[in-house]
């Protein structure tokens, strides 16, 4: 066989193999790409005044209002999803970095990136506020909080560096009204499932950071966002993962607000210019 035949049956073999690896991973990557149009789905779209263009945290108020955060400022904005209208501002606060707020009846909750809670009372009549450390603080970087009704406690999702594990993210646990965390939390996200191959960290903490918690009101599911990297990661009611979708940064700049109305369906907020919230289906739970 001349030296001619022998460059070319080599050079056409490594042309083969580069189309073969192209076609393998392309087409996966179109695949986890699909997964971002098809496993979301947008319902209705309000676009939020400027004031909140850093909104942090949302939570339903009935009839068909929200209550939301924006990060610098002390005060409970009430949004209007009726007549898209900014209705009322209440401050309880000062300037900080608040991430999360959640509501019981006349009360509203909100967390600080630091871990401190807020508790107002009364807060769309006479607001008082009272304020409670926890051991956690701003190395932890807590920006998730969710009041289950069902057991009476917060529920405080950690986005950075978990005080107790260099390889798990918890979600601790507020009992109500002592306002007392547990030090052991409820649910902590390991990162081994399947369902993170594609996205795991060789730094596993690396993995995935909670922006958001809330639990579905009807299979208590809980729900993860983060805004990172857009996603909506999905736990059964015993903490484990059961579903991850990833989220378009067109449609979810950044989405760090998730709240579930009255009938049960699910919204999340994004910060941005202008920011927005989208009333949302999940498919293929």
């Amino acid at each position: 066989m001349s030296h001619k035949k022998v460059v070319f049956l080599i050079t056409g073999g490594l042309v083969l193999v580069v189309l073969v690896f192209i076609y393998t991973f392309v087409g996966e990557a179109e695949k986890y790409r699909s997964t971002i149009s098809s496993s979301v789905t947008i319902e209705k779209t309000w676009k939020l005044p400027s004031v909140l263009k850093e909104v942090s945290g949302i939570a339903f108020l009935p009839p068909n209002r929200l209550a939301c955060i924006q990060d610098e400022r002390g005060s409970i904005f009430i949004y209007n999803l009726d007549n898209s209208s900014l209705e009322r501002e209440i401050g309880f606060g000062g300037r900080g970095d608040y991430e999360g707020i959640s509501i019981k009846g006349s009360t509203a909750y909100v967390l600080e990136s630091n871990g401190t809670l807020y508790r107002v009372t009364n807060f769309m009549e006479n607001a008082r506020t009272e304020k409670f450390e926890t051991f956690l603080s701003s190395k932890n970087d807590t920006e998730g909080l969710f009041y289950e009704a069902g057991k009476n406690r917060l529920l405080v999702a950690v986005k950075a560096e978990d005080p107790h594990s260099n390889d798990q993210k918890g979600i601790y646990a507020v009992e109500l009204p002592s306002m007392k965390m547990d030090e052991t939390p409820v649910f902590s996200l390991t990162f081994k499932e399947k369902i993170f191959d594609e996205i795991r960290k060789k730094d596993v903490e690396n993995t995935f950071f909670p922006s958001e918690i809330a639990v579905d009101p009807s299979s208590r599911d809980i729900l993860i966002l983060e805004a990172r990297e857009p996603k909506l990661l999905v736990l059964t009611p015993e903490g484990k993962a059961k579903a991850l979708h990833v989220l378009s940064r067109e449609l979810f700049p950044q989405p760090e607000g998730l709240t579930f109305d009255s009938s049960g369906r699910l919204y999340i907020s994004n910060e941005g210019r202008p920011a927005t919230v989208h009333r949302v289906t999940l498919n293929h739970k």
